[in-house]
């Protein structure tokens, strides 16, 4: 555990919706288990959460969002993290995101993004690190896999900074953006209703801080769009790294060599 003075917060609610009380998530009830199925309760899941934060050392969780859907079946939380120092850590935030049903819907899921201080628009670095079945033992082996999936995360910080890099410094213009954002839709980056909004955040971006003309701002053209919608998130996160990363090696061979190798 680290010591935070005045951490820069992301405003989460923009990633996850109207949050619930801790007290409420811990309220709900866990459906009874059968033979071939082990539900996790909601607050256990974000306890062993935390106890693995809490055993990771420089790292520390400075505010949650929870929220709960389907009269509590399913549950989503938001943490974000700091304590890892990161070339970009003054612009960009680091989030948890976890995820868990009563209802058979998803497995047990964790994973972890990024979000510029400045809008909190979320994209995932990786997509589903843990993805555990609610199956035999899961109790038992969820500490461990959790502890193991931030150390996997922690470590895949070191090719989001180079991403982050790649993407400030490779420019393109409209012909190109525009080439790029149909991409993303063919390859599952957005869906078809939401081409046009991307295109207007690109030609008009909400903030000034994407007014450049480069992949970076592209990037957050599409995170504007995703806003609220945690569960495609990650979905569409690996899709947009697939086509902008393409891109990006393609202008800067020595880049796509370091990412490769990370």
């Amino acid at each position: 555990m680290v010591n935070i003075l005045n951490p820069k917060l992301l405003d989460l609610r923009v990633c996850a919706g109207e949050a619930s009380d801790f007290s409420d998530v811990e309220k709900v009830a866990t459906p009874q288990a059968t033979e071939q199925w082990q539900p996790v309760s909601h607050d256990g899941l974000v306890k062993d959460f935390r106890s693995a934060i809490a055993n990771t050392p420089n790292l520390d969780i400075v505010q949650e969002h929870h929220t709960l859907h389907r009269y509590g079946q399913r549950y989503f939380g938001l943490f974000q993290v700091k304590g890892i120092a990161r070339k970009h850590d003054a612009e960009v935030g680091t989030i948890f995101g976890l995820r868990n049903s009563h209802d058979k819907s998803s497995r047990a899921m964790v994973c972890a993004g990024d979000a510029p201080f400045v809008c909190t628009n979320m994209i995932f670095n990786n997509e589903i690190v843990l993805g555990r079945k609610h199956t035999t033992h899961i109790m038992r082996d969820l500490p461990s896999l959790l502890g193991r999936a931030i150390g996997q995360l922690c470590d895949s910080w070191i090719t989001s900074e180079k991403r982050i890099d790649s993407y400030k410094s490779t420019e393109i213009d409209d012909r190109i953006a525009h080439d790029l954002i149909v991409r993303g839709f063919r390859n599952g980056a957005c869906s078809k209703t939401q081409v046009t909004d991307i295109v207007n955040q690109w030609h008009a971006p909400q903030h000034e801080d994407f007014e450049g003309r480069d992949l970076w701002s592209l990037s957050n053209a599409f995170t504007n769009v995703y806003r609220g919608n945690l569960t495609n998130t990650a979905k569409r996160s690996a899709s947009l790294h697939s086509v902008l990363d393409t891109y990006a090696n393609s202008r800067t061979p020595k880049v796509a060599e370091v990412i490769n190798a990370s």
